[in-house]
Formats: structure tokens, C-alpha cells, sequence
């Protein structure tokens, strides 16, 4: 009960810092989705390649050795104009008893952006500084790393002095809100800043533990098709 109370508290909580509207996927079968499921999928099974095995295993059983048994089910979430979200921590200092329910700590967060965003809308990390170019070498290697680095100083907005990417439509944003062993990473603070245009984006959870349905997929789910 004291788990389910702390749950819901932290829930209200992040709900009040979101104007934006959201639905959970958590059916993978071709008619889930709202008739995508297809898509719903592929996007789970991206997200596992992406992720890999768990690190340990402390069970045989099936469904704890596929990396999406560590994912809430994906989010899509819709920002309309002037639509936001305040900056806030995607981990939790007390996840091992507020989050025991939904798998513990929250290791990693995956954005994705499911269209193009000219006006606001950004991801902004305010106690990160933006990317610059560090490096001006010949060597082969050493430019190749730098058109890179130079691909993503230009998904930044131009001029802020911290972390502050524009959504690109297909583009990923992934990011470790607390380290492998559940270490709360304070640096990791952000926000969606108010949307100018209509934004659409992507989103799955990785927790340390097994995330249970109804937060996370089901073993028959997970064993059918990830």
C-alpha cells in the first residue's frame, strides 16, 4: 500500500510539470497500435538491439533474458502549440522504494522524434553544456569523429550555452539518467521546452529489474514477439 501510495504521488508529480497529451502501446500484435502495431514493434525490437542483454541474469526463465522485460511500454506523446514540459529527473533517488513496483531505477531514457520541429519544441538539459568542436586533426579517424561531432552541433540550437537539441524527424536521443548500478546522475535534469509547431515524439523506459505489466509488456507479449 505504501508502495502503491508513493507511486502514485510521484505519477500526480510528473503529470502536473506535462502539458502535452500521451498514450502507452503496450500491444505489439499487426492490429495493436491503432492498427500499427507493426510499427510498435519494430520499434521495441530496435530498442532491444539498441540496449543488448541484460548484464546478469538471476533466472533462466525466458522472459527476463529478452531486454524489453526491462522497458515500460512505449509512450507516444503529442506537444501542441505552447504545450510543455518543466524540467524534472526521469530516475528517482528513492527508486528502490517508490519505483519497486515498475522495475526500480530508471537506467536509461530513448526519445525518439517522429517529425520535424522548426519552431520550439527543443530538449533542453540545463545543467549541461552544449557540444562543441574539440578537435582539429588530419588524421583520417580524427575526421570522421568530427563530422559527427559537427552533425550533432547542428541538431543544438545555435547560441545556448547548455545542451538544447531540435527534434528531426527519425532522429534518436539517448541518455543515462542514473549509472549501471542505479546511481542517480543529477546532471541529467531536463525539459521539453514549449512547442511552437506540433511535436511528436517516441519514448521507452530501461529499468534495472523485470517492469511488470500494467507498466511494462506481458510475459505472453514479450515472449510472442521480442
Amino acid at each position: 500500500i505504501l508502495i502503491a501510495g508513493y507511486t502514485k504521488v510521484r505519477a500526480d508529480g510528473l503529470q502536473e510539470l506535462r502539458t502535452s497529451t500521451s498514450t502507452t502501446l503496450d500491444d505489439l500484435s499487426d492490429s495493436g497500435g491503432g492498427g500499427d502495431g507493426s510499427g510498435v514493434k519494430e520499434f521495441v525490437l530496435r530498442s532491444a538491439d539498441l540496449f543488448g542483454p541484460p548484464l546478469s541474469l538471476s533466472s533462466d526463465d525466458d522472459v527476463l533474458s529478452s531486454p524489453a522485460s526491462y522497458f515500460e511500454a512505449p509512450t507516444v506523446i503529442n506537444y501542441e502549440k505552447d504545450q510543455a514540459l518543466a524540467p524534472h529527473y526521469d530516475a528517482n533517488r528513492s527508486a528502490s522504494v517508490e519505483d519497486a513496483n515498475r522495475g526500480g531505477q530508471t537506467l536509461s531514457t530513448l526519445l525518439v522524434y517522429l517529425n520535424d520541429v522548426e519552431r520550439g519544441g527543443t530538449t533542453k538539459f540545463g545543467k549541461l553544456p552544449a557540444i562543441t568542436s574539440s578537435s582539429s586533426s588530419n588524421d583520417d579517424n580524427n575526421n570522421n569523429n568530427n563530422n559527427d561531432e559537427e552533425d550533432i552541433i547542428q541538431r543544438q540550437v545555435i547560441g545556448d550555452p547548455n545542451l538544447n537539441i531540435i527534434p528531426r524527424k527519425g532522429d534518436a536521443l539517448l541518455f543515462f539518467p542514473a549509472d549501471k548500478y542505479g546511481k542517480f546522475d543529477e546532471r541529467t535534469e531536463h525539459e521539453g521546452c514549449p512547442a511552437v509547431d506540433e511535436k511528436w515524439i517516441a519514448r521507452i523506459w530501461r529499468h534495472e529489474g523485470r517492469v511488470p505489466p500494467p507498466f511494462g509488456l506481458s510475459d505472453a507479449c514479450i515472449r510472442e514477439y521480442c
